[in-house]
Order: structure tokens, then sequence, then C-alpha cells
């Protein structure tokens, strides 16, 4: 037992000195480029839960600005279901973080230049 022990123990200080001496500036830069897609990713989606709400009365606001009163029941509805889109994509974006990917909705309540989908 003990000479297997010995080779496993050789085995895992020659793979920690490759990866540690086999990285590469390209190979860092990649591994950062994830780590901060998947991040973002991750806080998007926990931002686009917890936001979701605020559809309703944003939705509303806009509405009623457009079409006047008939706007409060119209924005009832379609901020619900803005609602529901974006409590989807959240948590479609939390539990598929690994794999990085551009935002799909603009942030909650935003209007003009700043609601374009980047």
């Amino acid at each position: 037992m003990r000479h297997n022990s010995q080779h496993l123990k050789g085995f895992f200080f020659i793979l920690v000195c490759f990866i540690v001496l086999g990285n590469t500036t390209g190979f860092a830069q990649g591994t950062a480029d994830y780590t901060v897609e998947i991040s973002t990713k991750f806080g998007r989606g926990l931002l686009n839960v917890l936001s979701s709400p605020l559809e309703i009365p944003c939705t509303i606001r806009d509405e009623v600005s457009e079409r006047g009163a008939v706007g409060s029941v119209t924005g009832l509805f379609k901020g619900i279901a803005f609602f529901a889109r974006r409590v989807l994509v959240g948590v479609t974006e939390v539990g598929t973080f690994v794999i990085p990917m551009e935002r799909t909705i603009p942030p909650v309540c935003a209007k003009g230049p700043e609601a374009k989908v980047e």
C-alpha cells in the first residue's frame, strides 16, 4: 500500500507543477475572462430575479403615459407578463451561469439608450 501512495503523491506533485508552471499568459487571460463572464451572468440572473416585481409598476407607468387611464389595465397585464419573463430569464441565467452568454433582456425599467440589449 505504501508503494502505491508514493506513486499517487508523485503523480499529484507533477500534476500541480504542470498546472502552475504551464500556466501561460494566454491561458491565464482566458481563464480570467471566463471567470468574469460567468460571475457577471450569475449576478445578472440574481438581479433579474430580485428586480422582477418592479416590471409591474414600471410597465403600468409607461402604459399610462402612452395611453392614459386605459394604460393602467394594459400596463398591469403587460407588467405581469414581463415579470414572468424576467423571473424565467433570471432563473435560467443563475442555473446555467457556467455557460457564458450575453444579456438577453434590458435592465428593468430602462428607457432610451440604456434599454438596448448589449
